[in-house]
């Protein structure tokens, strides 16, 4: 694969209408210089999309190209490709070196303001909600999740919003937040409520609650809360809450 060093505009645009993880995209083309490998620099039919930790593929797979393809690939790398006939293909080639990842992006069209309302449900004792500020992100599980990830080029409170479930001490137990830096209308919702080690407050109806509070407050911003599950429990609340399956698509994790 060769990578281009000039004119990178040109294929930044091909990917601005990449079917899956645009606000990555957007975000990785507006705050970074991600680079761009093709295997034909004068009609190229494979295109490459790579910062860290995601390589993005744009074109079918073919013989004559997976194997440079692949030597692109770092160790604990994601990627993703524009076609799920891509799945075998990596699948065959990394064998056990690779997990795949099914994933469900969902359509927001058919969101109901009233029917979200309704799917809020009240805190528990010592638990709030509050919108998140200042404090909430300088360290704990929202800096570790999301800032010190995606926002170490962009401010998270002039770049993004969220709420914060947080007890009396102003401990943070949960958060639904902009995954990336807001670069567009559209904006992707990511919430999450404790540690795999410490689950206390889930299963209580938390997660769906903020989750509420955050496509409310996206809907008075202007944007657009769109959706894409990466496991069960995201799916089953995506749709409670009014989203419709719009397309399954596959994310490969190379150890």
């Amino acid at each position: 694969m060769i990578e281009i060093k000039k004119n990178l505009e040109k294929y930044y645009e091909l990917f601005k209408s990449y079917e899956v993880f645009q606000n990555f995209i957007k975000y990785a083309i507006r705050d970074f210089s991600p680079q761009i490998f093709v295997e034909n620099e004068e009609n190229p039919q494979c295109i490459v999309f790579y910062l860290n930790p995601a390589f993005f593929i744009l074109g079918e797979p073919s013989e004559q190209h997976n194997k440079d393809v692949f030597s692109l690939f770092k160790k604990d790398s994601w990627i993703i490709a524009s076609s799920n006939a891509w799945k075998e293909v990596i699948q065959d080639y990394f064998k056990d070196g690779v997990v795949t990842h099914l994933r469900i992006q969902f359509s927001s069209t058919s969101l109901n303001l009233d029917h979200i309302r309704s799917q809020r449900r009240n805190t528990p004792t010592g638990l709030s909600i509050v919108p998140i500020e200042k404090k909430h992100v300088i360290e704990g599980m929202i800096f570790d999740d999301v800032i010190s990830k995606f926002f170490t080029q962009s401010d998270f409170l002039s770049n993004g919003f969220g709420f914060a479930l947080v007890d009396d001490q102003g401990v943070c137990h949960g958060f639904s937040i902009t995954n990336y830096p807001i670069v567009g209308h559209e904006i992707e919702l990511y919430f999450r409520v404790g540690y795999e080690s410490y689950q206390h407050h889930r299963f209580k109806g938390m997660g769906t609650t903020l989750c509420t509070y955050f496509i409310e407050e996206s809907f008075k911003k202007g944007y657009v809360p769109i959706w894409d599950s990466a496991n069960d429990i995201s799916t089953h609340i995506a749709k409670k809450l009014g989203y419709k399956e719009e397309k399954v698509w596959f994310m490969y994790h190379y150890l």
